[in-house]
């Protein structure tokens, strides 16, 4: 038969100890006497107000369960399970069961109190009995702890460092969130972003003794104009234009002044022309307009014009005979005091000459008069014709190989008479060196050409014989 269990709990402040109170629950038997001789129960219908950080003792005093399954009873806290407890009994009722300690109550709040079996679990302000469910535990904050901190603005730039100075009291430890992200453990905190938005910054404070402190705030991110690195250039003042925003190595979309006054400079389109331009340095900014927190920016550059050399070539002919000089005659203008030349003419010879001059060829084929100026002020400038044609008009004027060719000019038939019968080859050369026809002479007295095909203009007949060559020259009309 088991008998009915009747439990009488008086709660008694036992001490106190760096502001933690232990709370002192005794479990009877309602006729086992006063539970505790001199105690006094402050358990009554409702609450039992605590402070953060309290425990409550369970001590049994002559429980028996003689015929009640298990040696144990459960007494648990609805909403705070870390305070659950399991109160050990005993079947000799003249036994008293050591006492079971729940852990701190840290969390603030009300809480209700039960048995595993409501039935057999009644709390007692001494002989009064009340259904343990009828109870809550009320936890109030003790807590002496705050969290804060301060940064020197709500809104930032991207890039910037932005340094977060804890100023809590109370706390042994701290938790700094960025949008519910851990990012920090430090006492301080920094954080710097890339990108543009809206941040939430928190700080949780812990006392190590179960308190906790938390503020928010909420920062803004505004995207940093970056106009770029400053810069120089140089350039010569010949028909030419420079885009400025070709120099830009940051955002684009700016604003373009120029501090100086060139008078060809397109701020619009941020383009000088700087053909003809007077030599000079002149100066251009690149403004960007700052958004929201961010400042402007500017970047800056130094354009120097410098005067660039001109030549013009004027040769009166691009195909000559070996045996004759080309005068190399040309006009300059913008040339500096300081100015150099360096003539090429295709052939392996050099010259420096600054003034018109004859040269003379002595490899026939394709050559070229190609001359650099350089004015010695970063301005240098190549021109050149690459269309001279050398021809080997030296070697066979024997006796053997005289022709002559009519009629000079021709417009329908031309005629080619050697004194002697002739085995050699007929290049016809037009005045752009290219090469019209090829024609083979196999002992040949007269050689009679149909050209009325032919362009009107001039025309070089080369006579090749063995290693000799011979040169004429022919009008067609």
């Amino acid at each position: 038969m088991r008998k009915s269990l009747f439990t009488s709990l008086l709660l008694v402040l036992s001490a106190t100890i760096y502001g933690q109170t232990t709370w002192q629950v005794c479990v009877a038997e309602p006729d086992a006497g006063t539970c505790g001789l001199g105690q006094v129960g402050v358990f009554t219908p409702g609450n039992l107000v605590i402070q953060q950080g309290d425990l409550i003792q369970f001590t049994t005093h002559m429980v028996a369960l003689t015929g009640y399954p298990g040696t144990s009873h459960d007494i648990q806290f609805t909403g705070s399970p870390a305070n659950n407890v399991t109160l050990p009994v005993s079947s000799n009722i003249l036994s008293q069961v050591t006492t079971v300690t729940t852990p701190p109550f840290n969390t603030p709040g009300i809480f209700p109190m039960e048995c595993v079996d409501g039935n057999h679990c009644l709390i007692a302000d001494l002989l009064s009995g009340y259904l343990c469910g009828g109870y809550t535990i009320e936890v109030q904050s003790s807590c002496t702890l705050t969290a804060d901190f301060t940064t020197t603005s709500l809104d930032y730039c991207t890039g910037d460092v932005i340094n977060f100075t804890n100023t809590s009291s109370g706390a042994t430890s701290y938790t700094w969130k960025l949008d519910e992200f851990v990012f920090s453990t430090s006492t301080d905190a920094v954080l710097s972003f890339g990108g543009p938005g809206s941040h939430d910054i928190e700080l949780i404070a812990d006392d190590g003794a179960g308190c906790l402190d938390s503020t928010t705030i909420t920062i803004n991110i505004d995207q940093a104009v970056d106009a770029g690195a400053d810069d120089d250039a140089i350039f010569c003042n010949v028909n030419d234009s420079i885009d400025l925003n070709s120099l830009v190595t940051g955002s684009s979309g700016g604003t373009w002044f120029e501090a100086t006054s060139s008078g060809q400079f397109n701020s619009s389109t941020g383009v000088i022309d700087y053909s003809g331009l007077s030599p000079n340095t002149y100066s251009f900014n690149y403004f960007l307009t700052g958004t929201g927190a961010c400042p402007n920016d500017t970047a800056n550059f130094l354009i120097t014009v410098n005067q660039e050399p001109d030549l013009n070539l004027i040769l009166g002919s691009t195909t000559i005979a070996m045996s004759d000089s080309l005068y190399i005659n040309f006009t300059t203008s913008g040339i500096l005091g300081t100015a150099s030349f360096l003539w090429n003419f295709c052939d392996g010879n050099l010259a420096t000459d600054m003034s018109p001059f004859y040269y003379q060829w002595n490899t026939a084929g394709n050559q070229c008069v190609c001359v650099q100026v350089n004015n010695g002020n970063n301005c240098v400038e190549t021109f050149c014709d690459s269309t001279i044609f050398i021809i080997d008009d030296l070697g066979i004027n024997t006796d053997e190989f005289v022709f002559d060719i009519f009629p000079n000019p021709a417009d329908e038939q031309l005629n080619i008479k050697f004194t002697s019968p002739q085995t050699a080859t007929l290049n016809i050369w037009d005045a752009a060196n290219r090469l019209v026809q090829n024609i083979s002479i196999q002992d040949k007295t007269l050689i009679e050409l149909d050209v009325a095909s032919l362009p009107q203009g001039i025309y070089w007949f080369q006579f090749i014989k063995d290693e000799h060559t011979s040169i004429r020259r022919v009008i067609i009309q």
